[in-house]
């Protein structure tokens, strides 16, 4: 069964169960009771005690709908937009409706409480239209907000496919030489070739998948260094151990396969006699790195190669739409090698 990520911008309620957005809820809290406490304060001339108030009754109100729009998150964002718009407007008034009535009347019974000034009538109109107002433009700001996540998730949704469907054309054409040079003398190695250079190009083209498992990807790496090892023979050996890697790690999609094509097309087959390709894996506290690694060609034959980054521009532009900030490609050169270096969190779940 193929799994989808669902991201934080595909929810259209905001998970406010995260500290951060307690934060801004507290925030938010506050700069309301202070505008309210302004606005009374000039008929009363007691702004701190009206903050006071005022701010106890807005966090009683704003902390109750979060913990209830937290603990029902997963099923409203399975909803209709206007649907869980709907039911989050009646739980705003609602809740600011009961805590009305328990500062209004069950509390103030109880001495637990000081009753307000106001008349019931314009103390429950005051509070419910100042609510049915908030709650009509905090929804229709998340509504905005949830279409420009959208829009934006769709402008890098297409970009990043654009960038996922391109192959090196030289990478294509040596590859069908090669398989052209083999069908006569070796036909089931040119049927083997064949067949993994579809898969490759099966993997280019997928965009259903945003991130996979690293066997997945490592499979698809060593397809391809089967071509360039029929095309290169012994001019390229390989070490690779990624054995302190768990094999349930996810990935993107070819952010390794085009490092190793990388390093074998700058790096390895310029060289007189070739070189050896290391693909070295470790697990430092969840965050994987995985070290690829080439010698450097003379300077002469490296600069016979053009290069504008494309690859290298890819798998960053992936690592930055799909994973946090933790995800890296770092690329050094030292002692005549090449090194390119990719760091990504520990994830075995789509989100």
């Amino acid at each position: 069964m193929q799994k989808t990520i669902l991201t934080e911008q595909q929810h259209f309620l905001p998970d406010l169960c995260q500290p951060k957005n307690v934060l801004y809820i507290t925030l938010i809290s506050q700069l309301l009771a202070i505008i309210l406490a302004l606005n009374s304060s000039v008929n009363l001339g007691d702004f701190w005690s009206t903050l006071s108030l005022n701010s106890l009754f807005i966090l009683w109100v704003a902390f109750t709908c979060a913990a209830i729009a937290c603990s029902l998150r997963k099923a409203i964002n399975q909803w209709p937009i206007m649907k869980a718009c709907l039911f989050m407007f009646i739980i705003i008034n609602l809740t600011t409706l009961s805590v009305s009535w328990l500062t209004y009347d069950a509390l103030p019974k109880l001495d637990l409480f000081i009753k307000p000034s106001t008349t019931p009538i314009a103390f429950y109109l005051q509070n419910i239209g100042i609510s049915t107002i908030f709650s009509i433009i905090l929804l229709r700001f998340l509504f905005i907000q949830f279409q420009w996540k959208l829009h934006t998730r769709a402008e890098a949704d297409a970009k990043l496919d654009a960038l996922h469907a391109r192959i090196r054309p030289h990478f294509l054409f040596n590859s069908l030489n090669t398989i052209a040079s083999l069908t006569r003398v070796n036909p089931a190695l040119a049927e083997t070739l064949t067949e993994n250079l579809a898969e490759l190009f099966r993997a280019t083209m997928q965009t259903s998948h945003r991130l996979v498992p690293l066997q997945q990807e490592m499979n698809l790496v060593r397809q391809y260094l089967m071509i360039e090892q029929s095309r290169l023979g012994s001019r390229l050996t390989t070490d690779i151990d990624l054995s302190n890697i768990p094999n349930d790690a996810l990935i993107p999609p070819l952010s390794i396969q085009p490092l190793v094509e990388n390093a074998i097309y700058h790096g390895i087959e310029p060289c007189a006699n070739g070189g050896l390709l290391r693909i070295i894996g470790t697990n430092n506290e969840g965050l994987l790195s995985i070290h690829i690694s080439n010698p450097l060609p003379p300077y002469a034959a490296s600069t016979n190669r053009p290069s504008n980054h494309l690859a290298l521009d890819n798998i960053r532009l992936r690592l930055q739409q799909l994973l946090t900030t933790q995800a890296k490609l770092l690329i050094s050169s030292s002692d005549g090698e090449f090194h390119a270096q990719l760091n990504i969190p520990y994830q075995t779940t789509l989100l």
